[in-house]
């Protein structure tokens, strides 16, 4: 059985380490995780490890999860790397962080990296994960991460020049998805709607298309026209959405998520 390791637990690393409890692949006995300010609620919550920093980590453990924010990345990099030798799998999943980097950084070209892009939708296994891997990582531990991916979420493995498309995607996308949520709860509460029913009603209503869309495969604008009754509401609402630029707001939002993670990719590789 792998031992699993989190350097940091913060949602983004908590989402992951409830998903592969829940995969019953790697017991909780078997995890350790260092988080200065969240250790003890993982602990409890989860019935991990909790461990003391981050040496530590990287000493018990086969797979270590960087789950930290990306300007520290380095910095812990730094004061784990002498820890690290070729047996242990580093999985980074930071955005602007690649993986040539991180093997620089650890100075050593026999170690092996994962690459990952999850979202916060893991949170309640209904997240997606994107993934590569380096040249260095053998293919039954590919095949291990794959099985565990795709027990935690929608996994799809990637070309690693593809991740900075991804964040627009899937990674940064929850926050525009949560604000259109409020947005719309806002206006039915202007109407009168109660708050709790107007987000009640939202957010079952973005499940449902989301499991719409992806079991019928139908492109969105046929399923939009589906919703579109000539001369009826739900085009009238459409006229303004398209009248206020509703979807070049949202290509502007996710090409900015896009560009700003190209420039942390670059400021990364010039280190």
């Amino acid at each position: 059985m792998k031992k699993i390791g989190f350097i940091g637990c913060g949602n983004m690393g908590e989402a992951f380490l409830k998903g592969i409890i829940k995969s019953e692949l790697v017991e909780a006995r078997d995890v350790f995780v260092y988080d200065k300010i969240r250790k003890e609620h993982i602990e409890k919550t989860y019935g991990v490890n909790g461990l003391d920093d981050e040496i530590a980590v990287v000493k018990h453990c086969d797979i270590i999860f960087l789950a930290i924010k990306p300007n520290v990345y380095f910095d812990v990099i730094d004061k784990i790397k002498d820890s690290v030798n070729s047996t242990k799998i580093i999985v980074a999943m930071a955005p602007g962080i690649s993986m040539e980097s991180i093997q620089d950084q650890i100075d050593n070209m026999n170690s092996k990296i994962v690459r990952t892009m999850p979202n916060l939708p893991l949170m309640v296994q209904e997240g997606c994960i994107a993934y590569a891997f380096n040249e260095n990582v053998e293919c039954e531990e590919m095949r291990f991460f794959k099985e565990l991916f795709e027990k935690i979420g929608v996994a799809v493995e990637i070309k690693e020049e593809l991740f900075d498309a991804v964040i627009g995607a899937s990674g940064s996308s929850p926050a525009f998805v949560f604000m259109f949520i409020e947005a719309l709860a806002d206006a039915a509460v202007y109407e009168g709607l109660p708050r709790a029913d107007a987000y009640k009603l939202i957010g079952q209503t973005l499940v449902g298309c989301g499991k719409m869309f992806l079991e019928s495969g139908k492109h969105p604008g046929e399923l939009k026209d589906n919703v579109c009754s000539p001369g009826g509401t739900t085009i009238a609402g459409v006229k303004i959405l398209e009248e206020t630029g509703f979807r070049g707001a949202v290509i502007k939002a996710a090409v900015e998520t896009i560009k700003k993670s190209k420039e942390m990719s670059k400021e990364s590789s010039e280190r």
